[in-house]
């Protein structure tokens, strides 16, 4: 294969993003449907089973693990549910 001398997205710096070079401003509003609340708690539940199961192992090892998971799914759903909701927009023609 040739190489096309072009940058391809693995090649590009491996680190990691920072949050405080990404931080979007603070007046940013953004909104979301019950679709996608939804879908956001069919993810955590994934994330509980994982943890159960990975509990119901009785491992050592995966304490940590554990304990992530559930501090990460604590912390989704409160960042989640603590969203104020915005006034949708009156829909044009009303």
């Amino acid at each position: 294969m040739a190489w096309s001398d072009r940058v391809r997205h693995r090649d590009r710096n491996p680190g990691h993003r920072q949050l405080d070079e990404l931080s979007p401003p603070r007046a940013r509003q953004f909104a979301m449907t019950e679709v996608e609340r939804q879908e956001i708690a069919k993810y955590l539940r994934h994330i509980d089973e994982a943890r159960r199961a990975l509990q119901a192992q009785h491992n050592r090892e995966n304490r940590e693990i554990i304990r992530e998971l559930k501090a990460s799914a604590d912390r989704i759903f409160d960042l989640v549910n603590g969203l104020e909701e915005i006034e949708q927009p009156p829909a044009p023609g009303r």
